[in-house]
């Protein structure tokens, strides 16, 4: 008998009657009263549907939890869904474990912020003697960022150099034979090769392995029982796979809708402690009742949480980029990894946290709107698209500069056939070609037209709902 598969419309039905049912399982604390509620599930009933949440999300505020549930699956060859306790590797939030180790072991004396790494490292470079810890925590030491040696997470060369024995141990090594890329303390530069060096100044001064450190001082004391480094060859419970689209479907198929059709398995990663940048395993739960922790002095006292959440070039304290926008000052931090996303957003002047764990190489807005929801805003619902592949020539003939009756200048640019607007202090983002020939812009979630109006080219772009936030003139 033919194996009948099911189309891309059926998979999608499907997908949406589970999702429908996964919402209403809710944690007991979940304040039903509160208007916000219906609309961050609505939310996330949307973009789950169309394939942009894949994973676990938990919303909470105040110490009451909003959203606590799961999308998708954490093996689609098997049929196994994501729940509230599958573990995701959530890479560079581990950073922020790490800076409070080394919070920790400054609180006990048994380092300074302020010391020389090479009282912690041997045989470095000489020129690497004017390097601090505190430089390693601010991403301001210009040691290279060793993601930049293979152009990005996302690369086969990169999986094949993370996916041999010692990655910590090589980096570190060949870190020390490439010249620094500026000046100790001359500015920013995120660098995840500086936050493996810290792994290894932990265990220094500790004298355990920082796997042990981890899970003895911050994760066991926390309740964080489904937390800790990943190790890509032991056997781990509810440990998720990852996953990438197949090249060509994003982004057309994941604004339009995906399907099971759109999705690879993604490249490989050895995980092997300690990868004190991006080694961690966890859950949603378990990110909460860190987030809940770091309001208390359970693991170091107020003035060196102070110095944790203060934030130096770049907006970036110890672990944490520390921010200032809508909600007023906010702590956040996202995570990539060959299959994975992540977002953590802590808003302490509401305590509220949002929560996002993938196992899918993309996002999108869910964070951000998330975010806005639950400070009130209105936000319109994500919705499939029906994006076409770019139209190179047409799109040349639309590039330039827009002004507008106010004085803004809007740039439109070329960069390999698609569009990308620029709005100063406003968006940069790319413009994607639908069907009807209007454009859709990711980051504002806005619609742009081009048109011809007395021999003159024009642009409008219209907000979700319609409304024109730029109409342009080309000079």
């Amino acid at each position: 008998m033919r194996n009948r598969q099911p189309t891309a419309r059926r998979l999608r039905l499907i997908r949406g009657t589970l999702l429908a049912l996964a919402l209403v399982t809710v944690p007991a604390l979940l304040p039903a009263q509160d208007a916000r509620v219906p609309r961050l599930r609505e939310y996330l009933a949307a973009a789950a549907a169309l394939g942009q949440v894949q994973g676990s999300v938990l919303v909470a505020e105040s110490s009451r939890v909003f959203i606590d549930t799961a999308f998708g699956f954490a093996n689609m060859e098997l049929g196994v869904r994501n729940t509230p306790d599958t573990r995701f590797r959530v890479a560079s939030v581990s950073k922020q474990f790490t800076a409070m180790a080394i919070a920790m072991l400054a609180v006990e004396g048994k380092l300074r912020i302020a010391d020389p790494i090479s009282r912690y490292l041997d045989s470095l470079p000489a020129e690497w003697s004017a390097i601090t810890i505190h430089h390693l925590l601010r991403h301001t030491s210009g040691i290279s960022d060793y993601e930049e040696w293979f152009g990005g997470y996302d690369t086969q060369a990169y999986s094949d150099y993370m996916s041999q024995d010692s990655a910590a141990f090589r980096i570190a090594r060949d870190a020390r034979k490439r010249p620094l890329d500026f000046e100790p303390g001359s500015r920013f530069h995120y660098s995840n090769s500086a936050y493996i060096l810290l792994g290894f100044i932990v265990e220094r001064a500790a004298g355990v392995p920082y796997e042990v450190f981890l899970r003895t001082r911050i994760h066991e004391p926390l309740g964080m029982t489904r937390s800790g480094q990943d190790h890509s060859a032991e056997l781990l419970a509810d440990r998720a796979s990852g996953y990438r689209l197949r090249p060509g479907a994003a982004p057309i198929a994941y604004y339009n809708g995906l399907s099971r059709h759109d999705y690879l398995n993604a490249f490989y990663q050895l995980m092997q402690p300690p990868q004190a940048d991006a080694g961690l395993v966890t859950t949603a739960r378990d990110l909460y009742r860190w987030d809940q922790a770091l309001y208390t002095e359970r693991l170091v006292p107020r003035a060196m949480l102070d110095s944790i959440f203060t934030p130096g070039a770049g907006r970036y304290g110890y672990g944490w980029f520390v921010m200032d926008g809508a909600d007023g000052v906010t702590h956040g931090h996202s995570g990539g990894l060959p299959g994975f996303t992540c977002y953590i957003l802590r808003i302490p002047r509401e305590r509220r946290t949002i929560i996002v764990l993938g196992n899918l190489d993309r996002m999108g807005r869910t964070v951000r709107d998330l975010a806005a929801i639950m400070r009130g805003d209105r936000i319109a619902l994500p919705r499939a698209r029906t994006l076409v592949a770019a139209d190179s020539a047409r799109n040349a003939r639309r590039a330039g500069v827009y002004r507008t009756a106010g004085g803004d200048s809007v740039t439109v640019s070329l960069d390999g056939g698609v569009l990308v607007g620029h709005w100063p202090e406003q968006w940069r983002t790319p413009l994607y070609e639908e069907r009807d020939g209007s454009y859709y812009l990711p980051s504002p979630n806005a619609t742009a037209r081009f048109r011809e109006r007395g021999g003159r080219a024009e642009l409008v772009v219209e907000d979700a709902f319609g409304t024109a936030i730029v109409q342009g003139v080309r000079r």
